[in-house]
């Protein structure tokens, strides 16, 4: 239908998603939708006399609709291949990705803003684009148990970002640099971007993930990636690894 991936995944809440109602939703919004090829060619073709956009066959459109087609970079991080990661030949370099994404920063905050080349840049956002962790390679550095699991989720979120942050600058010695941070809680996403927070719990751990950015010298772009894509909810539902084992 010529829709980014995931793009009707938002329709119901996160307890919702995954369920047999969650997918009659998501078809029936399809559904009851238009073919966007077919609309944009029609309108690509009452534009161009007009001198709005240049002129554009019936396969152009469609590979600007179709997924990973695009050689627009904002347009391929909202409609990325269908295939696996290892066959993705479009973008081989992930350190000139990172640098790339550092680029979008949204004027809200210090996350990565996403859209279409073709939107006009806003200020708010209600529901925010997750990035597509599936352009990066991954593997487990480190997995455990929470010893008290009466906790707040959102507190254990920031304080495995806290975790995240102390191995890359004790065991990988990254200092003095900028870099991105995916994390899937919009709460300390939130809280990460401002800095502070207004609950007590999570400023135990967000000033000392402040303390640690300032005595580093590091700036941290926070990202925000969906909870299906997120490559560390596995491993923490999991645990394999002891803390720093093989970093």
């Amino acid at each position: 239908m010529g829709f980014p991936r995931n793009y009707t995944m938002l329709c119901m809440g996160k307890q919702a998603q995954g369920t047999q109602v969650h997918a009659d939703c998501r078809l029936t919004l399809v559904g009851n939708s238009w073919n966007v090829t077919v609309v944009s060619w029609l309108l690509s073709q009452l534009g161009a006399p007009l001198g709005l956009n240049p002129w554009l066959s019936v396969q152009e459109v469609f590979q600007r609709t179709s997924p990973g087609c695009t050689r627009d970079f904002q347009s391929f991080l909202q409609r990325p291949l269908m295939k696996a990661v290892r066959q993705v030949s479009t973008v081989t370099n992930e350190d000139k990705l990172a640098s790339k994404l550092l680029t979008l920063v949204s004027m809200k905050g210090e996350d990565l803003l996403l859209q279409a080349s073709s939107e006009d840049s806003v200020k708010y956002h209600r529901l925010r684009a997750s990035v597509p962790a599936k352009l990066w390679r991954w593997k487990t550095i480190t997995g455990w148990s929470w010893r008290d699991n009466s906790e707040h989720i959102n507190v254990l979120e920031m304080r495995a970002v806290l975790t995240s942050l102390r191995w890359r600058i004790e065991k990988k010695q990254i200092l003095h640099s900028k870099f991105i941070h995916l994390v899937d809680s919009l709460v300390c996403l939130h809280s990460l971007s401002r800095g502070r927070s207004s609950s007590r719990k999570l400023k135990r751990s967000l000033l000392r993930i402040n303390a640690l950015l300032l005595a580093t010298k590091c700036h941290v772009v926070w990202a925000y990636v969906h909870t299906k894509d997120n490559p560390a909810d596995a491993p923490s539902r999991r645990p394999g690894k002891r803390k720093w084992r093989n970093a």
